[in-house]
């Protein structure tokens, strides 16, 4: 082979390697692909707390076995009869857009006191007692629609929001006097009983959002409408709260709430028509 073949050939071989190296060069190297982690956002909002509603007065009447009695109680007097008091609500609302506030929403709220009076030492060589039981318990459950947020301000911590609520109210009512006037039967008396019913109750809700930390909420609702014996209950609250941190917010504010029921006729009815108010204080976890 000549010396002018030999440089020809390796030319061509050098022209060849080369072309097949910027070849590969061009091809695209296959990668692993790199998947970036996806949040879950629940579409979700809950809220979970509990709140005391601590009475100032309590004003009406109460019937047990067909004898009415007229309470006019102070502050005094309602701690001095308290015995148990418990009182929580929780609310999951489904979020519609984002500052755009929720559609619809699930509520419970639930509140229990324990009233209890004892006095001694009545009747026949005082050797008597009157005690007094009375309890109340409510359970509300209700759905609720929210409208669009209407902005009050120039950001979304600026707006108001507006919700409709209704459901059933689960009532449990006790009034219990016993007396022993220090006598034999029959001159001891067991008065009163236990009462449950369920009734119908809506609601609405005004929330004023004012920045990130404050808010207040005017909230009022009606039950009864003359079923089970509820003539017309209602409760009206103006309540503030203020978020001290991302999550917990502390409540504070004032309520009214008046309850209508009676039950039977002459001897046998059993009522309470009564007016409370005073101070709401509360703390809520959201999450």
């Amino acid at each position: 082979m000549t010396s002018a073949k030999l440089k020809f050939l390796a030319t061509t071989l050098s022209a060849a390697v080369l072309g097949g190296t910027a070849l590969a060069a061009d091809l695209p190297v296959e990668q692993t692909p790199v998947f970036e982690p996806v949040e879950q956002v629940s579409p979700w909002a809950f809220e979970l707390g509990g709140y005391a509603f601590i009475p100032v007065s309590v004003e009406g009447t109460s019937t047990v076995d067909g004898g009415a009695v007229n309470l006019d109680l102070g502050p005094q007097e309602i701690f001095d009869l308290l015995q148990f008091a418990i009182s929580g609500r929780g609310e999951a609302w489904r979020k519609r857009d984002i500052n755009d506030g929720s559609a619809f929403g699930f509520m419970v709220d639930a509140q229990y006191v324990n009233l209890g009076l004892s006095n001694q030492n009545i009747g026949p060589r005082s050797g008597g007692t009157v005690k007094a039981d009375i309890r109340q318990g409510i359970i509300d459950s209700m759905v609720g629609y929210r409208f669009p947020s209407l902005l009050t301000g120039s950001g979304p911590d600026q707006r108001i929001e507006f919700d409709v609520m209704a459901g059933a109210r689960y009532n449990y009512l006790r009034q219990k006097i016993q007396v022993t006037p220090g006598l034999p039967a029959p001159f001891t008396a067991d008065l009163g009983g236990d009462k449950h019913w369920v009734s119908p109750v809506i609601g609405a809700r005004a929330n004023f959002i004012f920045n990130d930390k404050w808010n207040l909420v005017v909230r009022g609702d009606m039950s009864g409408f003359g079923v089970s014996g509820e003539d017309l209950s209602w409760s009206l609250n103006g309540i503030a709260g203020y978020r001290f941190t991302e999550k917990a917010t502390m409540r504070f504010g004032y309520r009214v709430y008046d309850i209508d029921y009676s039950d039977g006729t002459g001897s046998d009815e059993f009522g309470y028509d009564v007016t409370q108010h005073g101070p709401y204080l509360g703390l809520s976890y959201r999450f």
